[in-house]
């Protein structure tokens, strides 16, 4: 593999990236309060959104309102708010609300696209919305009875083409299955460890354990089928990344490199290299067959395979790496 672009503007750690359905866009948001689109076909920098009063960029996903999926996106920061921006005609994003959804910093957020549904959690519940006309977030289910976790959550997913709503807590390594029509918690398992960071890929979960690598699990049962194993220096919450047409899995590092697993036997491909001895090299994102992009520190980068490659990648510092 080998670096095509470094993409270059934060100025403090990257913590989210959001690749938009086909591929042409790239978000990312960082500890400088700012959300960046980048082109990912030519390199550049698109826009820069800068919300100082937001607080760190927490939390970031891509809202697919039409079939062109690259119009509108939601961010959660720490002062606990979502903010919705929507593409106008000159091909720039426009902020279109602010939700005041929770108490502290949002956790996570998903988006469900058939039912048109927002999934934000912190402060140990989840919390769902829908997009109303005038482009601001309403709640459609009090979710105030649901029990509060005293933990940090992780991940939110929706599962079951919409009609569930998986949620996971570090500390305790549980995920929780909600029904949501009529909300209620159809089950909560335990998986081996804590929970640093989970992907939902069809009916598997990846959890990175923050023990020894990253383990896949059926749902529901919850039955680890496959295992990713390699080192961990620091207790920090690498992210992973799916490249399921390419057979590859991709996982964050702490040592100045991100590593490569094949899906289906488990076995380490290699690394990609981007820094020093010793960062992180934490948000990783995949987009269509060829691309990958991570994020390291203050820089984002996209990597293009060599002969014979399954796919493309790309590298950052708490930025982006390939």
């Amino acid at each position: 593999f080998s670096s095509k672009y470094t993409l270059s503007r934060h100025t403090k750690a990257v913590n989210v990236l959001a690749v938009s359905r086909h591929g042409a866009l790239l978000l990312s948001g960082g500890n400088d309060s700012r959300i960046v689109v980048w082109n990912l076909l030519s390199g550049e920098m698109i826009q820069e959104i800068f919300t100082p009063a937001a607080g760190y960029i927490s939390a970031i996903t891509w809202m697919d309102v039409d079939d062109g999926g690259e119009t509108m996106f939601a961010f959660g920061a720490s002062d606990g708010n979502i903010q919705v921006y929507e593409r106008s005609n000159n091909a720039l994003f426009g902020f279109q609300s602010t939700t005041t959804s929770h108490s502290g910093t949002v956790e996570a957020l998903a988006w469900d696209p058939v039912h048109r549904r927002l999934a934000s959690a912190a402060g140990g519940r989840p919390h769902l919305w829908t997009l109303t006309q005038d482009k601001s977030l309403a709640t459609i289910i009090i979710i105030s009875q649901t029990e509060k976790q005293p933990y940090i959550a992780r991940t939110v997913h929706f599962h079951d083409n919409g009609a569930s709503l998986l949620v996971s807590f570090l500390e305790s390594g549980e995920i929780f299955c909600y029904s949501i029509e009529p909300w209620d918690l159809k089950w909560c398992k335990k998986v081996q460890g804590r929970i640093g960071n989970a992907v939902l890929e069809g009916n598997f979960l990846l959890v990175s354990n923050l023990k020894d690598g990253v383990d896949k699990y059926t749902i529901p049962t919850f039955q680890r089928v496959q295992s990713y194993s390699h080192v961990i220096l620091c207790n920090v919450p690498l992210q992973i990344s799916v490249a399921r047409q390419a057979g590859l899995i991709f996982v964050g590092g702490d040592d100045g490199f991100a590593r490569v697993f094949d899906y289906n036997t488990g076995i380490y491909r290699g690394q990609l290299a981007h820094g020093n001895q010793g960062d992180q090299i934490i948000p990783v994102t995949v987009s269509q067959p060829n691309l990958m992009y991570t994020c390291h520190a203050n820089n984002i980068s996209r990597t293009k395979g060599g002969p014979g490659a399954l796919l493309s990648l790309a590298a950052a510092l708490m930025g982006i790496v390939a």
